[in-house]
């Protein structure tokens, strides 16, 4: 646990050096854009990382863990595509909405009836006669 915590705070701090790098050595815009990119890339790390330490605390891999980091990357991607092409088609957009639809679909789905937890509606349980 104490090795997951460093290396977050080492990768916070390498993220925060470069950003001082690009800030003073590259025009705003071009900076900004790399500075979104990292700072989401270390968002998706976090979510990674949170899902590890559950995974210590449990000793198994819930859905819903594993789908918050894929959630946090297709959006990190989609905004690294908006900032990247100038015009992103409808298909690709729609790909995007529809990919985030179905991992929240399936995450709802993930916590509803995760199993071990009592959260299953008690009409889907067979009932002894």
């Amino acid at each position: 646990m104490l090795f997951i915590i460093v290396v977050l705070i080492v990768g916070l701090l390498q993220t925060i050096y470069e950003t001082k790098e690009f800030l003073f050595k590259r025009p705003i815009g071009q900076s900004f854009s790399v500075i979104v990119v990292d700072i989401l890339t270390f968002l998706v790390i976090i979510e990674l990382f949170r899902s590890f330490v559950a995974y210590f605390e449990v000793h198994r891999f819930r859905l819903s863990t594993m789908i918050d980091p894929a959630i946090v990357f297709v959006i990190r991607e989609l905004i690294v595509k908006l900032y990247g092409e100038q015009n992103l088609g409808w298909q690709n957009i729609t790909a995007f909405g529809f990919l985030l639809l179905c991992l929240g679909i399936i995450r709802s789905l993930a916590v509803r009836y995760s199993p071990g937890d009592d959260t299953i509606p008690s009409k889907t349980l067979p009932t002894a006669l």
